[in-house]
Protein backbone atom coordinates (compact mmCIF):
# COMPACT_ATOMS: atom_id res chain seq x y z
CA UNK A 1 0.00 0.00 0.00
CA UNK A 2 1.33 3.55 -1.04
CA UNK A 3 2.01 6.09 1.17
CA UNK A 4 -0.67 8.75 1.26
CA UNK A 5 -0.49 11.76 3.72
CA UNK A 6 -2.58 14.02 4.55
CA UNK A 7 -1.76 17.65 3.20
CA UNK A 8 -4.70 19.67 4.38
CA UNK A 9 -5.09 20.31 8.07
CA UNK A 10 -7.80 22.39 8.22
CA UNK A 11 -11.21 23.30 7.60
CA UNK A 12 -10.45 25.47 4.76
CA UNK A 13 -8.50 23.54 3.02
CA UNK A 14 -5.13 25.27 3.54
CA UNK A 15 -1.58 23.73 3.92
CA UNK A 16 -0.36 23.66 7.66
CA UNK A 17 3.75 24.75 6.48
CA UNK A 18 4.88 24.12 10.13
CA UNK A 19 2.80 20.37 10.30
CA UNK A 20 4.61 19.82 6.52
CA UNK A 21 7.90 21.00 7.42
CA UNK A 22 7.77 18.55 10.53
CA UNK A 23 6.63 15.80 8.38
CA UNK A 24 9.58 16.51 5.65
CA UNK A 25 11.86 16.48 8.75
CA UNK A 26 11.07 14.32 10.91
CA UNK A 27 9.04 11.74 8.49
CA UNK A 28 5.78 12.09 10.87
CA UNK A 29 2.63 10.84 9.52
CA UNK A 30 5.00 7.32 8.61
CA UNK A 31 7.46 9.24 6.28
CA UNK A 32 10.55 8.93 6.03
CA UNK A 33 12.91 11.39 8.26
CA UNK A 34 15.10 14.22 6.18
CA UNK A 35 17.44 15.52 8.67
CA UNK A 36 20.80 15.37 10.83
CA UNK A 37 22.12 16.75 13.59
CA UNK A 38 23.89 19.69 14.25
CA UNK A 39 25.10 21.49 17.25
CA UNK A 40 24.35 25.27 17.69
CA UNK A 41 26.44 27.07 19.00
CA UNK A 42 25.36 30.08 20.87
CA UNK A 43 27.27 32.83 23.63
CA UNK A 44 26.44 32.63 27.11
CA UNK A 45 24.86 36.02 27.68
CA UNK A 46 24.96 38.15 31.31
CA UNK A 47 22.09 39.97 33.42
CA UNK A 48 22.20 42.71 30.00
CA UNK A 49 21.97 40.18 27.25
CA UNK A 50 25.88 40.78 26.32
CA UNK A 51 27.60 37.74 25.51
CA UNK A 52 30.01 36.39 28.27
CA UNK A 53 33.93 37.34 27.37
CA UNK A 54 35.93 34.60 28.46
CA UNK A 55 39.29 35.13 30.45
CA UNK A 56 41.53 34.75 27.97
CA UNK A 57 40.18 38.04 26.12
CA UNK A 58 43.21 40.51 26.34
CA UNK A 59 41.78 43.72 27.95
CA UNK A 60 44.48 46.08 25.49
CA UNK A 61 43.88 44.26 22.19
CA UNK A 62 40.59 42.61 22.55
CA UNK A 63 41.53 39.44 20.81
CA UNK A 64 40.79 35.96 22.54
CA UNK A 65 44.06 33.56 22.80
CA UNK A 66 44.02 30.84 20.36
CA UNK A 67 41.91 27.63 20.22
CA UNK A 68 44.65 25.70 21.30
CA UNK A 69 45.65 27.94 24.32
CA UNK A 70 42.21 28.05 25.70
CA UNK A 71 39.80 25.35 27.05
CA UNK A 72 36.91 27.40 28.16
CA UNK A 73 35.93 29.02 24.93
CA UNK A 74 38.59 27.41 21.91
CA UNK A 75 39.68 31.18 20.80
CA UNK A 76 35.93 32.44 20.27
CA UNK A 77 36.52 35.24 23.06
CA UNK A 78 33.45 34.58 24.83
CA UNK A 79 32.14 31.61 26.91
CA UNK A 80 29.56 29.42 24.97
CA UNK A 81 26.54 26.45 25.43
CA UNK A 82 25.86 23.89 22.31
CA UNK A 83 22.81 22.84 22.25
CA UNK A 84 21.83 19.76 19.37
CA UNK A 85 19.39 20.40 16.34
CA UNK A 86 17.52 18.52 13.86
CA UNK A 87 17.78 20.23 10.54
CA UNK A 88 18.16 19.61 6.85
CA UNK A 89 20.58 20.79 4.77
CA UNK A 90 22.11 21.45 1.18
CA UNK A 91 24.59 23.21 -0.64
CA UNK A 92 23.78 26.06 -3.25
CA UNK A 93 26.11 27.82 -5.91
CA UNK A 94 26.32 31.17 -5.99
CA UNK A 95 24.64 33.37 -9.17
CA UNK A 96 22.95 30.75 -11.13
CA UNK A 97 23.49 27.87 -9.35
CA UNK A 98 26.25 25.08 -8.90
CA UNK A 99 27.03 25.70 -12.30
CA UNK A 100 28.73 29.11 -11.36
CA UNK A 101 30.07 28.32 -7.71
CA UNK A 102 34.10 28.42 -9.34
CA UNK A 103 34.32 32.37 -10.19
CA UNK A 104 37.59 33.65 -11.90
CA UNK A 105 39.32 36.46 -10.08
CA UNK A 106 42.32 38.71 -11.01
CA UNK A 107 44.64 36.11 -8.80
CA UNK A 108 42.81 32.66 -9.23
CA UNK A 109 39.47 30.89 -8.68
CA UNK A 110 37.58 31.09 -5.96
CA UNK A 111 35.32 28.75 -4.65
CA UNK A 112 32.18 30.88 -3.19
CA UNK A 113 29.62 27.89 -2.52
CA UNK A 114 26.78 28.78 0.41
CA UNK A 115 25.43 25.81 2.53
CA UNK A 116 21.61 26.51 3.54
CA UNK A 117 20.80 25.29 6.98
CA UNK A 118 16.56 24.77 7.58
CA UNK A 119 15.71 25.06 10.78
CA UNK A 120 12.47 24.33 13.13
CA UNK A 121 10.50 27.72 13.33
CA UNK A 122 11.52 28.26 17.08
CA UNK A 123 14.68 27.38 17.18
CA UNK A 124 16.17 30.46 18.85
CA UNK A 125 19.36 31.36 16.03
CA UNK A 126 21.00 35.22 15.41
CA UNK A 127 24.06 36.20 13.70
CA UNK A 128 26.43 35.88 16.47
CA UNK A 129 25.71 32.16 16.83
CA UNK A 130 27.82 29.34 14.76
CA UNK A 131 26.45 26.15 13.43
CA UNK A 132 28.91 22.86 13.52
CA UNK A 133 28.29 20.15 11.49
CA UNK A 134 29.20 16.91 13.46
CA UNK A 135 31.28 14.12 11.75
CA UNK A 136 28.29 11.34 10.09
CA UNK A 137 29.28 7.36 8.62
CA UNK A 138 28.51 6.86 5.18
CA UNK A 139 25.04 5.81 6.68
CA UNK A 140 24.44 8.90 8.35
CA UNK A 141 25.01 8.08 11.76
CA UNK A 142 26.99 10.53 13.96
CA UNK A 143 30.23 9.07 14.17
CA UNK A 144 30.93 8.18 17.95
CA UNK A 145 32.93 9.81 20.04
CA UNK A 146 31.20 13.44 18.47
CA UNK A 147 33.50 14.95 15.74
CA UNK A 148 33.08 18.47 14.93
CA UNK A 149 33.69 18.42 10.88
CA UNK A 150 32.89 22.04 10.06
CA UNK A 151 31.51 25.48 12.00
CA UNK A 152 29.63 27.80 9.95
CA UNK A 153 28.76 31.59 10.78
CA UNK A 154 25.16 32.19 9.60
CA UNK A 155 24.92 35.22 6.67
CA UNK A 156 21.50 35.49 6.34
CA UNK A 157 19.09 34.27 8.63
CA UNK A 158 15.64 34.18 7.14
CA UNK A 159 12.33 33.77 9.05
CA UNK A 160 9.74 32.19 6.18
CA UNK A 161 6.28 33.62 7.22
CA UNK A 162 2.79 32.58 6.28
CA UNK A 163 -0.70 31.91 8.01
CA UNK A 164 -0.52 36.05 9.27
CA UNK A 165 3.10 36.63 9.89
CA UNK A 166 3.35 33.27 11.62
CA UNK A 167 7.33 32.04 11.32
CA UNK A 168 6.78 28.69 9.67
CA UNK A 169 10.20 27.65 9.10
CA UNK A 170 13.63 29.33 9.36
CA UNK A 171 16.64 29.43 6.53
CA UNK A 172 19.98 29.88 7.27
CA UNK A 173 22.65 30.67 4.73
CA UNK A 174 26.35 30.36 5.34
CA UNK A 175 29.25 31.62 3.11
CA UNK A 176 31.36 28.11 2.64
CA UNK A 177 34.60 29.96 2.54
CA UNK A 178 34.13 31.10 5.99
CA UNK A 179 33.97 27.75 7.46
CA UNK A 180 36.17 26.27 9.51
CA UNK A 181 37.28 22.81 8.48
CA UNK A 182 38.77 20.93 11.29
CA UNK A 183 41.33 18.22 10.72
CA UNK A 184 40.72 14.48 11.03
Amino acid sequence: MAFRRQLYSNAQGEIDLRKEFDAFLFGTDGGTPHNHLILLRQPKRDSNNQPLRCACVDHLTNEPSSEQECPFCLGEGFYWKESFHRVYSNYSGSGTGLSARNQTMPMGTVRVDYKIFYLKFDVPITYKDKIIDLKLDTAGNLVVPYKRESIYKPETIIKNRSDNGRVEYITVYCREDNAIRLDD
